[in-house]
């Protein structure tokens, strides 16, 4: 019975279900994507990419989720607070509360499945398309095998319709709670108390998203990056759910300045502020979470890859690089090329891993693992001569066989220092003894610890070390038959590059680039999403008082007047969403950039913070007026029919 009815009301009231069905779809066709990218990668061998698909499309999914999960409640939400004199009707024809709830449900499970064919159909485009755009970049393979089963699908649009639920859950919960007698009265008067258990919650969310930030703050590991894009989704979420809270601030401040500055319009405008509250928080929810995503993810991968240039600016001090080509250098390489007519001191490294056991000593198999991080295992030689890491402890002049320098952020979690004597477990995870001789502050981009090759060596089972690269610096005066002889060596061997320190910049920022792909990519994709949450957020709004445009025209208000008082509301709702977004952005960015850099104050780019501010700006206030316009073309008895 409650099933036919639910098609009936979706069906009578498109253009209420109109920005709930474009962003299930947008979810659909998002979820299904991943879904389908992850079902291939599992069942691909590692040979033909599958593990760097399953990697690429786990992180992928669980912010896609995050974000689709905002944007749906949203949309949901404020499609059953437009229809409450609906809901009060049946409640005062003896609809039961479990009955209006169940109806609700229904609604949400009829706009799933008329979105889910051309949502998931979207979605496996989408993968495809993606599949070949990573592997022309060079990511996966070209023979990764774009198989998948109905399982994947079936999953994506399940998940979509359960987030979908939960989201509307709190709101027919409490447009079902009133009574009989109540419903219509509470249809007519827009409720003004804020329930209690959701502002407890949305407390506590926001308690731990600044707990989550106190320890990326301490942590000040190489971990604080991929936390807090996470920490940005936990403070969102208690943004949304504080949001009639976050409408009431705004709409009491912004709405007081606007009666100050605009008299006769202001007037109206903090009336409606002040009744709608619940609205406009509604609406800045979207675009607070678009500057916030917006933000992080731009600004966050730009802080690091410039603070790792910074360092190895003040590291580098060799003249030139070789590197090798794909398989790397051979251990005599150091010596070949240390040999060369000009050549000063010429020290290899190599790439490799370690973790500091706790306790000092090894438990086998049972130890619990400690810190850690990438190493860099370097060739006899005085390493300070070719790289200055910054030694703030002890020296790394005349490192011993079994003398191991740290980063200060792995020395700080290892609680070791200079002189101490640890444990350290390597590539094959059998410990191994070693004494701290420096403790280093240029770790970025190089490694949380320097150790000798020999002892990383006896850790490969086996096999060959193989060099990442050599650094070699001139003896003095002699820069240029260096320059001469590497020239010889490229000759000889033209796989080895030689790199100076042009190159070795140019060198990195394509590294970077090519780094960045990805979360370009992401950053592209979750931002359309959201602007799309955006545009139908702010039209549901818009579109659903027009018939309260219709009564200011009828008494007498012009048109003009009408949308001049759209135009300073739309404005109270951009700036509260940015001020909010802001906030959430430059909490993550401050800690984040305390835990990099030692400084709270991040040097931001002013160009893409102005992109983030304005784009989101504009992309509001645009909609805004166009859905003013739109709604104003009725005449005003037309639009209070429809409003009925």
């Amino acid at each position: 019975m409650l099933l036919p009815l639910a098609w009936w009301t979706v069906r009578s009231r498109k253009a209420s279900f109109a920005g709930s069905f474009v962003a299930m779809l947008c979810a659909l066709a998002l979820t299904t994507c991943c879904a389908v990218l992850l079902d291939a990668g599992a069942g691909a061998s590692p040979a033909q990419g599958g593990a760097d698909v399953v990697s690429f499309a786990v992180p992928f999914g669980f912010v896609c989720l995050c974000v689709m999960a905002f944007a749906v409640a949203g949309t949901f939400s404020l499609s059953v607070q437009q229809r409450t004199r609906e809901i009060a009707l049946l409640r005062a024809v003896a609809a039961t509360p479990g009955q209006v709830r169940r109806l609700i449900a229904h609604e949400v499970l009829v706009v799933t499945a008329v979105a889910a064919v051309p949502g998931c159909a979207l979605g496996v485009l989408l993968a495809d398309g993606l599949r070949a755009w990573l592997a022309a970049r060079g990511m996966i393979p070209a023979a990764f095998p774009f198989a998948f089963g109905p399982i994947s699908v079936v999953s994506a649009v399940l998940i979509c319709w359960v987030t979908a639920e939960a989201a509307v859950w709190s709101s027919g919960w409490r447009a079902s709670r009133v009574r009989a007698v109540q419903a219509l009265g509470e249809a007519a008067v827009p409720r003004r108390r804020v329930g209690a258990v959701r502002t407890c919650l949305g407390l506590v969310v926001l308690a731990s998203g600044a707990w989550g930030l106190a320890a990326i703050g301490s942590s000040g590991g190489p971990d604080a990056a991929n936390t807090a894009v996470s920490m940005v989704m936990v403070l969102m979420v208690a943004v949304g759910l504080l949001s009639p809270w976050v409408g009431k601030l705004a709409g009491g401040v912004f709405g007081a300045l606007c009666r100050a500055l605009f008299p006769a319009v202001g007037l109206l405008v903090k009336a409606n502020l002040g009744a709608g509250y619940r609205r406009l928080g509604a609406a800045a929810g979207p675009l607070s979470l678009t500057v916030a995503f917006t933000a992080v993810a731009l600004l966050v991968p730009q802080l690091k890859w410039d603070e790792q240039w910074h360092q190895e600016r003040q590291r580098l001090v060799a003249d030139e690089v070789v590197r090798g080509g794909g398989a790397g250098l051979p251990v005599a390489a150091a010596r070949t090329v240390g040999a060369l007519s000009g050549a000063g001191v010429a020290v290899g490294a190599t790439g490799t891993f370690v973790n500091v056991l706790p306790g000092g000593h090894g438990q086998g198999d049972d130890a619990a693992p400690g810190p850690g991080g990438m190493a860099q295992a370097v060739t006899d030689g005085p390493l300070d001569a070719v790289v200055d890491l910054g030694v703030m402890h002890g020296s790394m002049r005349h490192p011993g066989p079994r003398d191991i320098a740290l980063s200060t952020g792995l020395a700080r979690r290892a609680h070791v220092g200079v002189g101490d004597t640890v444990t350290l477990s390597m590539e094959d995870d059998r410990p191994e003894k070693a004494r701290v001789t420096a403790v280093y502050t240029r770790s970025r981009g190089f490694g949380e610890a320097v150790l000798p090759l020999p002892l990383a060596a006896r850790h490969l089972d086996g096999e060959q070390p193989l060099l990442d690269e050599v650094y070699v610096r001139a003896a003095p005066g002699a820069q240029r038959q260096l320059a001469d002889g590497l020239r010889a060596l490229h000759r000889a061997e033209p796989s080895w590059r030689m790199l100076d320190h042009a190159g070795y910049r140019a060198e990195a920022l394509r590294t970077r680039d090519s780094a960045m792909t990805a979360t370009y990519l992401l950053l592209l994709v979750v931002t359309a999403f959201t602007s799309i949450s955006v545009v139908n957020t702010l039209v549901m709004t818009t579109m659903e008082r027009s018939g309260e445009f219709a009564l200011l025209r009828l008494v007498g208000a012009t048109p003009r007047q009408v949308a001049r008082m759209m135009r300073l509301e739309n404005a109270v709702v951009v700036v509260a969403a940015l001020g909010v977004g802001a906030a959430v952005a430059g909490a993550v960015l401050a800690v984040f950039s305390r835990a990099l850099t030692g400084s709270a104050v991040p040097h931001l780019p002013a160009g893409t913070v102005a992109l983030v501010l304005g784009g989101a700006g504009l992309l509001a206030l645009g909609t805004g007026i166009v859905t003013t316009r739109i709604a104003l073309r009725q005449p005003p008895t037309a639009a209070l029919r429809g409003a009925g």
